[in-house]
């Protein structure tokens, strides 16, 4: 018994004399520290990431974002996918002049989501706040106007729907 006790107080001593002597205490803290700041850096890359389509204010905006984000979730999106989005764009929206500068915007703040759903989460109080129940229905229209009808668009677009307080939840 003796001899643990003797271990364990000289284990004592070398361990309060690495931490006071020899600067343990902010060897310890800088750990800690080097850790937080790594997490901020994380959270602040992600924001950074994501501020493109937090900015959107347009209901406009983030349908185009939307549409290019649903022809993208069925992989590379087809010419005719594209040409409907433009056409869309262009006839319901009144971007005729602005079509090149609007839907290169959109598409850089659809590279910057991961998913539709992603998208759609964020889009979707603006979408709520802003549109009226006929414009609502419209936006659906198009989207099932982009859609290639594969089994996850029909998901988003059910999604979206019950975002928007169109479909009943499940």
């Amino acid at each position: 018994m003796p001899i643990i006790a003797l271990i364990l107080s000289g284990l004592a001593f070398w361990i309060l004399y690495w931490f006071f002597r020899l600067d343990g205490f902010s060897k310890v803290q800088a750990i800690f520290s080097q850790r937080s700041q790594e997490a901020r850096l994380i959270i602040a890359r992600e924001r950074e990431r994501l501020a493109p389509l937090t900015a959107v204010d347009d209901p406009r905006d983030a349908a185009t974002v939307l549409m290019l984000l649903l022809a993208r979730s069925g992989g590379d999106p087809t010419r005719e996918q594209i040409t409907a989005i433009e056409n869309a764009v262009r006839a319901v929206f009144g971007f005729d002049r602005e079509l090149t500068e609007h839907m290169t915007q959109a598409r850089f703040i659809a590279s910057r989501a991961d998913s539709f759903e992603q998208a759609a989460g964020l889009f979707s109080d603006l979408l709520n706040k802003r549109l009226n129940v006929t414009e609502k229905h419209q936006l659906i229209a198009m989207l099932e106007e982009v859609a290639e009808r594969t089994e996850a668009q029909t998901e988003c677009i059910g999604m979206l729907k019950r975002r928007l307080g169109l479909a009943p939840s499940r």
